[in-house]
């Protein structure tokens, strides 16, 4: 995982939950590890697009089963940014 995307993602986490979040890991679960119920996931993704420039999540695409593992949230935003680049 890229670090500037990790450093992102624990940003927006440590927003969303209000406390310190460091040293996450791919396989980590944003509902079973950082307890984020459906509003708080909205709230994070918001939180991210902040954070990480060029990235726009589509509500109407995608919901939390898209992105419940850290890697798969990962892997996404590095093709969005990416893409975006282009």
């Amino acid at each position: 995982m890229d670090d500037t995307i990790v450093s992102a993602i624990e940003a927006a986490l440590s927003d969303v939950v209000e406390r310190p979040v460091a040293g996450i890991r791919s396989d980590m679960k944003l509902d079973r590890d950082f307890d984020l119920d459906s509003f708080m996931f909205v709230q994070f993704l918001l939180s991210l697009e902040d954070k990480v420039q060029g990235l726009r999540f589509d509500p109407t695409a995608l919901g939390q089963t898209d992105f419940n593992s850290v890697g798969s949230l990962a892997s996404y935003i590095s093709a969005q940014v990416c893409a975006e680049a282009q």
